[in-house]
């Protein structure tokens, strides 16, 4: 009795021991294990197992029944303290393979293992085993560890409970597992699904349109919603990348913002995302042609669209032609071009196309002809000569010079007179000379000498009476006069009353003349002549007139009075 009674006594301070020391051991493998999986990012599952390990030495403890009480229970101590040690041994092992790796379902497999090994060295005990198993199930999720410890102790049946406790800790194990499985399946769902890209994604320093992690191909000119997130906008895009800068869409030129991705919608002179600049206007169309801004206007290439960096005379979107410098600014007033001066009217911005008298942009005065050019040298207007420098192209006044060789004054508001009786005739019929050459072709020189022989320096009576300075019968515009004239005959000489043009200046007597050349076919082979001596021996052979010495006395006057500087004059 005594016996029995110590032994049970043993037994259950052996059972005490190896409950608390299993119970250590659990708590230790459920801090590693929290502090193991506290910072996963991705939900993993893991089986941890603490066994306590059975030995031949340390697992079965046979009693013979001729060992004494004092023997028996030196041999429980020391049975107690080898299980004790492997226990530690176990459970350190446990602790440090769970903190060490993420056990999966497999870890069930290897559980059920050890336990059958158990069971193995259970049964080769002979009559009364202690068995001491531990078997303990750890999972550890994202959001929990628990720790199992379960001792089975068993008195009589050692072989059954042992195969219980092996198939329950399978069991237990491989439903950890298939738990373990299912929250991971789950969990890698929503990381993916978390993971699709929707709606704008900042990337590559742009924004990219994303509908369920796909892009759309192309480019397109799409309705979305705000890359600011407020509404929905218009943006161009390609590949489902949005554009911004300058972008060709259908032909046109188009500025996208580059902050916003949206299209311009003011006029503004922006830069490009390769460097130039261009004018866009308030439909977000880069520009070309005359554009305004700021109170100027511009001049952009309809090729490159690029703001003119020469000067140059371009004709605008409209048909209109302008002058543009070098800045790409439309010109207007007093302009040098190609080695002449033109005027361009400061509100229209067009060469001035009729004879004017005009104020420079510098408050100077010029005279500017019908064809836009400053005009030098005479100038007739209103009715009066003026003379304009040919270097400074301003008017003189209160002066006296000779001018192509007529002896001229100018008073102080520059009219023009000539200072002898000559010099005023000349001035009469100079500029009707020059326009006569340029309608018909006759030589400035040649008319000049002819009015001056044939109206005596503008003094006979047809010229005092009808301003007719070549003697031409007929009528002009209705105007006549009948005067006397010597017709030559068979008997010589005779007088007979005639019909004489009248006219109302000298002026278009001059020009008249020259009509009276070009019409009539006879003179056409001095039409346009630019030699002086070759004119006057052709009207000779012509016809024009009876003497003999008409010719030479037409290069007389030429040469005397210095008028084939009114040729030069001319442009011939």
């Amino acid at each position: 009795m005594e016996s029995k009674k110590h032994y049970k006594l043993y037994k259950s301070g052996k059972q005490w021991k190896t409950l608390a020391i299993t119970a250590a051991v659990a708590v230790a493998g459920v801090v590693s294990l929290n502090n193991v999986t506290a910072n996963a990012d991705v939900t993993s599952s893991a089986v941890a197992t603490v066994a306590v390990a059975q030995t031949s030495s340390a697992s079965s403890v046979v009693l013979e029944s001729s060992t004494s009480a004092v023997a028996t229970s030196s041999t429980s101590e020391a049975s107690a303290a080898a299980s004790s040690a492997v226990v530690s041994s176990s459970a350190s092992s446990s602790v440090t393979s769970a903190t060490s790796s993420v056990v999966d379902a497999a870890s069930a497999s290897t559980v059920a293992s050890s336990a059958d090994t158990a069971a193995t060295s259970a049964t080769s005990s002979s009559e009364v085993s202690v068995t001491s198993a531990s078997s303990e199930v750890s999972t550890v999720s994202d959001s929990s560890s628990v720790a199992t410890s379960t001792t089975s102790l068993t008195s009589q049946s050692t072989e059954s409970a042992t195969s219980d406790s092996a198939d329950s800790s399978a069991t237990l194990t491989q439903d950890s597992s298939v738990t373990s499985a299912e929250v991971v399946t789950r969990e890698v769902a929503a990381v993916a699904t978390s993971s699709t890209k929707n709606g704008w994604v900042s990337e590559n320093g742009t924004y990219t349109y994303y509908t369920n992690g796909k892009v759309a191909s192309g480019e397109n000119y799409s309705y979305l919603p705000s890359i600011s997130g407020t509404g929905y906008n218009w943006y161009l895009v390609k590949d489902g990348v949005a554009l911004s800068g300058v972008q060709k869409w259908y032909g046109s030129y188009y500025y996208f913002d580059p902050t916003t991705y949206l299209k311009l919608d003011h006029q503004d002179y922006v830069k490009s995302q390769w460097g130039d600049w261009y004018m866009v206007g308030s439909d977000g169309i880069v520009q070309s042609g005359v554009q305004k801004w700021y109170g100027k206007y511009y001049y952009f290439d309809p090729v490159t669209y690029l703001k003119l960096d020469h000067q140059d005379y371009v004709k605008s979107q409209w048909g209109l032609w302008y002058m543009v410098g070098s800045d790409g600014i439309v010109q207007s007033g007093v302009q040098k071009w190609y080695g002449k001066y033109y005027y361009f009217d400061p509100v229209t911005y067009l060469k001035l196309d009729h004879q004017d008298y005009v104020k420079s942009q510098w408050g100077d005065w010029y005279m500017v002809g019908s064809d836009g050019i400053v005009q030098s040298g005479l100038v007739q207007w209103y009715g009066h000569y003026y003379y304009f420098n040919p270097v400074t192209y301003l008017k003189a006044t209160n002066t006296t010079f000779s001018y192509n060789g007529i002896s001229l004054t100018a008073d102080n508001t520059g009219i023009i007179t000539g200072t002898t009786t000559s010099s005023q005739f000349l001035l009469k019929i100079y500029q009707a000379t020059l326009d006569g050459w340029k309608e018909y072709g006759v030589l400035p020189s040649v008319t000049a000498a002819q009015a001056i022989l044939e109206s005596g320096w503008g003094q006979s009576a047809l010229a005092t009476e009808a301003n007719n300075l070549f003697g031409i019968k007929g009528s002009y515009n209705g105007q006549y006069v009948i005067m006397s004239t010597a017709e030559y005959g068979s008997g010589g000489y005779y007088y007979v009353n005639a019909e004489f043009r009248k006219y109302p200046s000298f002026y278009e007597s001059v020009v008249d003349h020259g009509y009276f050349l070009y019409s009539n076919s006879r003179y056409s082979n001095l039409l346009h002549q630019t030699s002086y001596a070759t004119v006057t021996s052709l009207l000779q052979s012509d016809g024009y007139a009876t003497s003999p010495t008409y010719a030479s006395s037409l290069n007389n006057v030429i040469t005397t009075y210095g008028l084939q500087s009114w040729d030069t004059a001319a442009g011939v």
